[in-house]
């Protein structure tokens, strides 16, 4: 019996060994045999086996400070009559005016918006949603603005990836693996219209061959392996890989969200203006939950979590304590999946002739009334 343990014990660890890989290079098979010592055969099995069959899928995390991007977030209350349209609204902002993704609230009804604006634009895209809120379309809106913001990469060495369940002490109090290091942000580099199409496929699927992501993108092969190379790469452009344990992601092929209902419960917190002290805190004690997702700082700071439906009181009561000096200036989001979507980069924004990021607020402003009309008009 003790050897079938440790069979089973030894089997989780290599897995775990494959994930942390899996979070740096992606699913580069040959590179995590290399660094593993062992046989591409035996880590395309676990591979395949431990997580493509499991429903994990794989993306890449791109270092949007590295585009100029900066992020911010509105939790925004859709007024009537355009609650309806709240989805469509949002995705068209996509295209629009780099919104990154958005999710439904539970009970209150509101909006958690994220953009990732280039540095140039933030005080127009400010300027924008003030002015919708001015036209009727927002009831409340409260704007959000970071100087950092990364993904969280998966704890796999808390996680039991053949029974799928988690193992954490909710009573623990020390640092754990906290990296302080996260919390500065990223310098802007060079970058082209091309390598946007790349990380924007790698978003999407990061198993894309960039073979299959040449055929689509229209692009000569070698030019795209070139750009992969000495500007992807090279110049850092990708931060990591997001093992995407909870199980959310965007189809875009079906052109909806697809999610694993009721495993996870997702949380959004922000935090008004903490102190650097404050700040640190904070992060001391969230960075040690296995559950973070997402994490943003500068002037406010925020945390994005999918908590074991088991363990929600478990996740509250810890929250509650490592929060407790900022609790009067934070707000706690519990979010619907359901009504959730996520975004690759907008580089449909960008413009390739002039090499920068465009944006138009007040044309923006003029379509968005003349929506609201059309609406208003529909529901009359």
């Amino acid at each position: 019996m003790t050897v079938v343990g440790q069979e089973v014990d030894s089997t989780n660890v290599r897995t775990v060994q494959l994930v942390k890989l899996l979070s740096e290079v992606g699913p580069n098979v040959p590179e995590i045999s290399r660094r593993l010592g062992q046989f591409k055969e035996s880590v395309r099995y676990r591979y395949k086996e431990k997580i493509v069959k499991r429903g994990i899928a794989i993306q890449a995390a791109v270092d949007h400070e590295r585009l100029g991007l900066r992020r911010m977030m509105a939790v925004a209350d859709v007024s009537e009559p355009y609650r309806g349209y709240a989805q469509a609204v949002f995705a068209a902002m996509h295209e629009l005016c780099y919104v990154v993704g958005f999710a439904k609230t539970l009970v209150s009804g509101e909006h958690v918006v994220n953009f990732s604006v280039p540095a140039e634009h933030v005080s127009a895209v400010r300027g924008l949603l003030r002015g919708l809120e001015e036209m009727g379309m927002f009831s409340r809106l409260e704007v959000f603005e970071f100087d950092w913001f990364r993904t969280v990469p998966m704890k796999p060495e808390r996680y039991d990836f053949d029974t799928g369940r988690w193992d954490f002490d909710w009573q623990g109090t020390g640092p754990d693996d906290f990296q302080s290091a996260a919390a500065v942000p990223s310098e802007k580099c060079r970058f082209d219209h091309v390598d946007l199409l790349i990380m924007k496929e790698l978003q999407m699927d990061a198993n894309k061959s960039l073979k299959e992501m040449s055929d689509k993108l229209k692009v000569n092969y070698k030019k795209l392996a070139w750009h992969y190379s000495s500007h992807v790469i090279a110049r850092g452009l990708i931060s990591g890989y997001t093992v995407n344990w909870m199980g959310t992601r965007y189809d875009y092929t079906l052109e909806k969200a697809l999610h694993r209902r009721h495993r996870y419960f997702a949380v959004d917190l922000f935090a008004r203006g903490p102190s650097e002290l404050e700040a640190m805190s904070l992060r001391r004690g969230i960075d040690r939950l296995p559950f973070l997702w997402g994490e943003a700082g500068g002037g406010n700071y925020f945390a994005e979590f999918a908590f074991p439906v088991d363990n929600v009181v478990e996740a509250l009561q810890y929250i509650g304590r490592v929060t407790h000096g900022v609790r009067d200036r934070m707000s706690i989001h519990p979010i619907d999946q359901s009504e959730a979507a996520r975004f690759t980069i907008a580089y449909q924004l960008f413009d390739s002739t002039a090499k920068r990021w465009t944006f138009d607020a007040e044309s923006l402003l003029s379509k968005f009334e003349r929506l609201m009309v059309q609406i208003k008009a529909g529901v009359s």
